[in-house]
């Protein structure tokens, strides 16, 4: 797919991986509703990246309302343009930490437990349910399968994580809901796969995002120890080239890449 005059939308834009996406999309010609729920930060955005290509939107990814206007909003911004949507990175989230039991014996606390999975797990599947429906909204007939020749119509992107696959103490939640968003990647793209949109997942290991300098220094000392190379934390710009490379070729689909350095998380 080419990326030059699509609109791509992004969750998580204020910041960290899904800013990083949003400029490198935005330097290659591409369209960005930038969706976050930190308004004041995502508008800062669109006036940084600027010709009239870049559209900022509060959007509480848990809100069928809130993700649906936006969609509204953004087409009625280019309504003149009418940028062809090319599709979504989900890559907004949250991650808190807590052990099922603390050192006192309580137990961790069930809303605490529900937020993680409503906002990385059902936020991320609200989002791309409503850009799907959005790809497709003007050619209902699905794609003929037979046809080699036809080209994909649009391209989810999730975000999940290497703790889905190898969660730390204390990622309960977390993992949880990561490891829920890498499972409903291939079915996904089985569901869409008729309307030619495909569905990738990518599961980044510690990345210096704002989210992960609130590790303790131990914490990322200990996940660096299993790092083979680089022994570093990857860069959010490392997770955009990731995003284009997942735009531009089509054969990927129904599956997804760990960007970890080698790294495997072990116990802390």
């Amino acid at each position: 797919m080419q990326i030059k005059d699509r609109l791509f939308y992004i969750t998580g834009a204020a910041s960290g991986l899904g800013a990083a996406s949003a400029r490198l999309l935005h330097s290659k010609g591409a369209y960005v509703a930038l969706l976050d729920i930190n308004l004041p930060a995502v508008q800062a955005l669109a006036r940084e990246l600027g010709s009239g290509r870049a559209h900022a939107a509060q959007v509480d990814v848990c809100s069928e309302k809130d993700v649906q206007d936006a969609i509204d909003e953004c087409d009625r911004f280019w309504k003149n343009n009418n940028p062809v949507v090319g599709g979504v990175l989900n890559a907004g989230g949250v991650g808190i930490a807590g052990k099922i039991l603390n050192q006192d014996g309580e137990p961790f606390d069930l809303d605490t437990y529900k937020t993680v999975i409503d906002i990385n797990l059902i936020g991320t599947f609200n989002v791309s349910r409503l850009v799907a429906a959005r790809i497709v909204r003007d050619v209902r007939k699905p794609i003929q399968k037979a046809d080699e020749h036809t080209s994909d119509r649009g391209v989810i992107i999730n975000t999940a994580s290497a703790a889905a696959l190898e969660g730390q103490a204390g990622q309960a939640a977390y993992s949880a809901s990561k490891g829920g968003v890498l499972a409903m990647g291939l079915p996904l793209a089985r569901d869409l796969a008729w309307y030619g949109i495909r569905v990738m997942t990518l599961a980044p290991a510690l990345f210096s995002t704002a989210m992960t300098d609130t590790l303790p220094d131990r914490a990322k000392a200990k996940i660096l120890q299993s790092a083979e190379f680089p022994v570093r934390f990857g860069r959010p710009d490392e997770f955009a080239h990731a995003v284009v490379a997942i735009i531009e070729n089509e054969m990927m689909n129904g599956s997804y890449i760990r960007l970890d350095g080698a790294t495997r998380l072990g116990k802390l």
